[in-house]
């Protein structure tokens, strides 16, 4: 039994061949962006994690999680390579599709316990280096955000978290920051927020 069956007859539409044949390639390329997306991310976590030991780090984004999602690759991977498979006119049989179901159960069982175990290691492990939560910059499902002097963190900057966090963010590896300059650039970002708001 061949492990591949056609995914057009002889009487489909050029039409239809070709929005197929479009629909394959983006979702091989979404595949394979995703799998680039959650290896660099888990690097760029690996890295910071190398920073804060070195003390350049003062704040960041707490994405512990995104090493789980490492275990997603293979999955994604093996998505991408079928849906290539389809641009040459090639589909898989069911059994080849169960096939990728099971590896899918598995990423999902391994991925989960993952993600929460690295990232509540993440936590303690920024909590022993001393930074502290700052839920004004937090607001709603974005990444946890860790600075390492609660003075840095005001609670008026709710509504100017994207800014401030981006400010923030850009002081790394510069020494350590001026709380002066902090609040100085707070009061500027306030102080635009209200003229344009109100």
């Amino acid at each position: 039994m061949r492990a591949y069956e056609t995914v057009f007859k002889a009487e489909d539409s050029l039409i239809k061949k070709v929005t197929y044949i479009t629909l394959f390639i983006s979702l091989t390329l979404l595949f394979l962006f995703l799998a680039y997306l959650f290896f660099s991310e888990a690097l760029k976590m690996k890295q910071t994690i190398n920073d804060i030991s070195e003390g350049k780090v003062y704040f960041l984004k707490q994405k512990g999680r995104v090493f789980g999602f490492i275990c997603f690759i293979p999955l994604l991977l093996i998505l991408a390579y079928m849906f290539a498979h389809g641009v040459c006119n090639r589909r898989p049989t069911k059994i080849i599709i169960g096939l990728v179901v099971k590896v899918a159960v598995f990423c999902i069982f391994i991925a989960i316990p993952t993600s929460i175990f690295s990232s509540i290691y993440m936590t303690d492990y920024l909590h022993e280096k001393g930074f502290v939560e700052c839920t004004s910059y937090s607001p709603g499902i974005s990444s946890d955000f860790y600075v390492y002097d609660e003075q840095f963190c005001d609670e008026e900057g709710v509504v100017i978290s994207y800014k401030i966090k981006k400010w923030l963010l850009k002081k790394n590896g510069q020494g350590e920051p001026s709380l002066d300059e902090f609040k100085e650039i707070m009061t500027l970002y306030l102080s635009e927020y209200y003229e344009l708001f109100n």
